[in-house]
């Protein structure tokens, strides 16, 4: 079964901490965390602070990079708006654009839509985290682990909807293809304040939790469950289940909470 852990708590050091423990340790020594930065501005966009305590828990022992390709506005505005570049200076950690990486083509006869993808260098090796938000979605229901990972393509050459094509494309299947082709190696996924009714706004609730675990398809599912959703409802939970990418069943996920210490 999938472990998927629940922590309940508010203080971002005291929930990763309580989190990774159930997790082993990475295996390379270049940590690479993906934050939902979709736009410059707090509320629908990972909290720093979270980001934050992935730093001080990783490093010295590991390389941190704080990696993100916005799609609703410049990737170095959010990075300024919302604290990360504070987060590198005072850390000394690097903050990359994935708009603008260097990136690797690679290719899938068995993917949905997206039979060849722009893989940045960056995010190729490394142990990848997808630090998401525990939010809502116009389009695909829920904005979670997998969801934060269109954010690692290539952006277009455009002020917003850098991320476009894939809507047209189809939002689901291209999720999932992406997630083929890099899927996280953990996912954290923010819920101490979700972010309820718009992916670019909405308003804030309180749940007072982070889910980790190191099936992203399993940790949205919860995430999607305590949205409201069956996670079978949603189509490209429902999608990834059934290649294999993970479970989005709850009954084949073990469910484990505790509070933060």
């Amino acid at each position: 079964m999938a472990l998927v852990v629940v922590v309940r708590g508010r203080d971002a050091q005291a929930v990763v901490e309580e989190g990774l423990r159930f997790f082993p340790k990475p295996r390379t020594r270049k940590v690479v965390v993906k934050p939902n930065l979709i736009i410059d501005k707090r509320g629908p966009t990972t909290p720093v602070d979270l980001v934050e305590a992935l730093v001080r828990h990783y490093r010295p022992r590991y390389e941190v990079v704080v990696a993100e390709g916005s799609g609703w506005c410049e990737t170095w505005d959010a990075f300024r708006s919302l604290g990360y570049a504070e987060l590198a200076d005072k850390y000394d950690i690097r903050l990359v654009d994935l708009n603008e990486d260097d990136y690797e083509l690679v290719s899938r006869p068995d993917a949905l839509v997206l039979s060849s993808f722009e893989l940045p260098k960056t995010i190729r090796d490394g142990y990848l985290i997808s630090a998401a938000l525990l939010k809502t979605h116009s389009l695909t229901g829920v904005s979670l682990s997998m969801k934060n990972m269109l954010g690692i393509a290539v952006g277009e050459p455009v002020p917003a909807g850098k991320k476009r094509r894939f809507h047209r494309l189809g939002l689901h299947e291209s999720i999932v293809d992406i997630c083929s082709y890099r899927k996280p190696d953990l996912a954290i996924i923010d819920g101490r304040v979700a972010c309820i009714g718009g992916e670019l706004g909405g308003y804030p609730r309180p749940y007072g939790l982070v889910i980790v675990s190191e099936d992203p398809v399993a940790a949205d599912a919860l995430g999607a469950s305590l949205l409201g959703h069956d996670p079978m409802s949603i189509r490209h939970l429902r999608l990834a289940h059934e290649l294999g990418l993970g479970t989005a069943d709850l009954g084949e996920i073990e469910v484990v909470e505790v509070q933060a210490r």
